[in-house]
């Protein structure tokens, strides 16, 4: 368990230091921004829809590591994917962390169970897909 948590915590440092599509310049057709005022976490999701499917998507912001994470997560996973699994994957997403139900230990956003023990910080992972599902709203 405490190498699967080591690794857990490699792949969030990972993420926050060399973050996938953060300010990347992209013909958007669909953006929302989301903050988070407990701990001043400010995300903004840009996508290019195309016919339903995710064919670009970036993001910008201000945020603590967690955030700026879960935002490259999003950003590496959703290309080629359609809209609609952005509200499927926030959802799994806000079960594990709030229901405590369980992710495989190989899904890219398994890393983010992380935040479990600290509930404020719970926000912080969910905020960038919450910003994605509202900008295909």
């Amino acid at each position: 368990m405490r190498e699967l948590q080591a690794l857990y915590r490699e792949a969030i440092r990972r993420h926050a230091a060399q973050p996938v599509g953060l300010r990347k310049p992209i013909e958007a057709t669909h953006a929302h921004e989301c903050s988070n005022p407990l701990c001043g976490d400010r995300v903004e999701i840009r996508m290019k829809l195309v016919s339903g499917m995710i064919e670009d998507i970036a993001f910008d912001g201000e945020a603590c590591t967690i955030c700026m994470a879960s935002a490259s997560m999003l950003c590496e996973q959703a290309v080629g994917q359609p809209a609609d699994r952005l509200r499927s994957r926030h959802e799994s997403l806000r079960t594990a962390l709030h229901d405590q139900a369980e992710l495989a230990d190989d899904d890219p956003l398994a890393p983010l169970l992380g935040v479990r023990p600290y509930p404020s910080r719970i926000r912080c992972a969910t905020l960038p897909w919450e910003a994605a599902v509202k900008a295909i709203s």
